[in-house]
């Protein structure tokens, strides 16, 4: 279907530049994870001097510096791989595999952390969730989250379990449960609030931690493929704003193609409009002069076309083809098509006013009303929304008889009627300008009554 159905090689080129969105992507969350890392060194620096100091007297074993030494190490191991990975990013040599080794590292430094920090008041496994360093856990699940890459988040849940599980292997695990009598060995605190720390809790701790894990890589992969449709989607419809006015382009992409193509019959009004002596007074004009004309032109039919609610079908050189009725027929079309001619000739003397045009631009403008086929022409190369019908070729005809009657604005009896404006237009003559030879009443306007 042309632009409507990406072929291999575009839908290749818009992967690709998929791929490169989320490549600058992760470079920027790494530059923020890294930062998350630095401030998480200097917390962990400043809050282990804290719990150090409140928890030395629990153990005869560890001296106090013997605590803050871990503490620092631990607080220096975040910093320099925050560093690290900022260093990266902004020497770009980051690349994607790098990723699993920082997760690897952030697990590894939690780690050891937890387990310095309970060896040094000599607590058992159990414990482990009694270290305020657990909660960096959490955060850097969470900021993991940034970078939109599914398998990493996956690979830093599972590396932090298997931290965490050596973490209690090593320091050894009390399997104590709800209802069973502590070892004596225990003091009545421990005793008493130890079973918050057995085998369950932890299993469930543990079970959760993971869930939150394979939830935010759950979240990337959705988040993934509804960026791939929203980059799809806006590349499709910018596709079809080359070619289709965009008033139709959003109805096009809401139903089907098909349909489009087989195009249908509607009531519409037509209106014409073309710079008259356009030839002569362009070959005063150099190229970049000429542009600036033609723009200027257009953006006068642009504005008066919107205003009026109609929609510009094309421009033809120094013309254009407006068409009222579109995408539904309305009750006033030729109302507001009428609306439209006098909002041009109104815009096209101020622009000679504003320019000082020698001689003035002048245009001439035809409208007729009736019966038109309007939908999707072309090939898979090419395909443009268009109107076309005995309508259209006798709006045309009107307006190219505004030279001969020497007026800017002429417009057919059905218009004039339609419009219910009788007494502001008069008949200057009847021509078979239909395709079947009909007799066509024009009308030029007298400004003798209301215009709307």
């Amino acid at each position: 279907m042309g632009i409507f159905h990406q072929s291999d090689a575009s839908r290749s080129v818009l992967n690709t530049s998929v791929e490169k969105l989320f490549r600058e992507s992760e470079c920027e969350a790494e530059f923020t994870i890294g930062w998350v890392r630095i401030t998480l060194a200097l917390a962990l620096l400043a809050s282990g001097f804290l719990v150090s100091s409140g928890t030395v007297a629990l153990t005869e074993e560890y001296s106090l510096n013997q605590l803050r030494v871990a503490a620092l190490t631990t607080a220096s191991a975040f910093l320099a791989l925050g560093i690290t990975s900022f260093l990266l990013v902004i020497s770009r040599r980051f690349r994607p595999w790098m990723a699993f080794v920082l997760v690897t590292g952030d697990a590894a430094i939690l780690g050891a952390s937890l387990y310095f920090a309970l060896d040094g008041i000599g607590l058992s496994g159990n414990w482990v969730a009694a270290i305020p360093t657990i909660w960096a856990l959490p955060l850097l699940l969470a900021v993991g989250a940034l970078r939109y890459r599914p398998l990493v988040q996956i690979w830093a849940t599972m590396a932090t379990m298997i931290a965490m599980v050596g973490v209690v292997s090593a320091l050894g695990f009390r399997l104590f449960l709800t209802g069973v009598e502590p070892p004596a060995s225990l003091g009545e605190l421990e005793a008493s609030i130890g079973r918050l720390f057995s085998l369950p809790p932890y299993l469930m701790r543990a079970v959760m931690l993971t869930l939150m894990g394979f939830t935010t890589a759950l979240a990337m992969v959705r988040s993934r493929r509804l960026l791939m449709r929203v980059v799809s989607e806006t590349a499709r419809r910018a596709n079809l704003a080359r070619f289709l006015p965009a008033e139709i382009a959003p109805l096009v992409g809401e139903n089907d193609v098909a349909t489009w193509r087989q195009g249908r019959r509607q009531q519409g009004a037509i209106l014409f409009i073309d710079i008259r002596g356009f030839t002569a007074y362009a070959e005063k004009l150099d190229p970049a002069r000429l542009s600036v004309f033609i723009s200027s032109f257009r953006r006068r039919v642009m504005r008066a076309t919107e205003a009026s609610g109609g929609v510009i079908d094309k421009f033809i050189g120094d013309g254009a083809l407006v068409v009222f009725g579109i995408p539904e027929p309305q009750s006033d079309d030729c109302a507001r098509a009428v609306a439209c001619a006098h909002r041009l000739l109104a815009l096209v003397d101020q622009w000679n006013v504003k320019r000082g045009f020698d001689p003035p631009i002048r245009v001439g403008i035809g409208i007729h009303s009736g019966e038109m086929y309007c939908g999707l022409v072309g090939d898979e190369h090419r395909i443009e929304f268009t109107v076309l019908g005995d309508t259209v070729n006798v709006a045309a005809k009107i307006e190219q008889a505004t030279k001969r009657f020497n007026t800017s604005l002429l417009a057919s009896e059905t218009v004039v009627m339609q419009a219910g404006q009788q007494r502001s237009w008069g008949e200057v003559g009847r021509e078979p300008l239909g395709g079947r030879g009909e007799h066509v009443a024009i009308f030029a306007y007298t400004g003798t009554g209301p215009t709307d």
